[in-house]
């Protein structure tokens, strides 16, 4: 963050109210404070990118504001909508991360370590279910699909970043690892006992999440190549 831009810090102020909001007032009232951290974080896109305007970085933070309305109205009365939405919202991250690497080979190590670091993360979601199944039993579909591309998502970081440990991919992977774990205090906040700090730190990770995704998009790859020249 630049603190001598106004946008950055617009979107620090009202990260700042954001987790004040969350700490001290009733989740619905997050409500009328989450969006303007959206916002914040689309002007800095806006204003600071290096090209054209990529439209499925716009669109997915369409979605990740409606998203976000929807889990603080109640994700039980929007389990369904939600699943769909955020659904999207994956695939949207998957294709940004697909288009900025390279098409190389990863060498065969790389996958040996996605899969061992995939297997505890795995578990834990496979515990988390069992935790909220019984809020499950009328979107097993919606929710499995979810789930399918959440944690594609998730594991594509990890393999880009093995594979190419270059900034985007590590801006990416930050991003993911957030996401996680944001999305493990969710559904144990929503789906089986809520309390006020899991709310608290869903909304940091949120703010983290949104702060490196918005850092994968501005990052400039021509430097890359060039550092890459350079230390050849």
């Amino acid at each position: 963050m630049n603190l001598t831009k106004p946008t950055h810090i617009a979107f620090v102020i009202a990260s700042a109210l954001t987790i004040l909001v969350a700490i001290f007032m009733e989740k619905f009232s997050l409500i009328y404070i989450q969006p303007l951290t959206v916002i914040a974080i689309s002007i800095i896109y806006f204003t600071e990118r290096k090209g054209a305007i990529n439209i499925l970085y716009v669109l997915a933070q369409i979605i990740f504001l409606v998203g976000g309305i929807l889990l603080i109205l109640g994700m039980r009365e929007h389990l369904r909508k939600v699943c769909v939405i955020f659904s999207l919202f994956y695939i949207i991250y998957l294709r940004l991360m697909y288009v900025r690497n390279a098409k190389k080979k990863a060498e065969l190590r790389t996958y040996f370590h996605v899969t061992i670091l995939a297997i505890p993360m795995l578990y834990i979601y496979y515990l988390l279910v069992q935790v909220i199944a019984p809020e499950l039993k009328h979107v097993v579909i919606y929710f499995s699909v979810l789930m399918f591309f959440m944690l594609s998502y998730v594991i594509t970081a990890l393999y880009y970043y093995l594979k190419d440990k270059k900034p985007t991919n590590l801006w990416m992977l930050i991003a993911a690892i957030n996401l996680g774990f944001m999305n493990i205090l969710i559904g144990l906040n929503e789906l089986y006992m809520y309390e006020t700090i899991f709310t608290v730190i869903i909304a940091i990770c949120s703010l983290c999440m949104q702060f490196f995704l918005l850092k994968f998009m501005l990052h400039d790859d021509k430097e890359d190549n060039v550092l890459n020249t350079t230390s050849e």
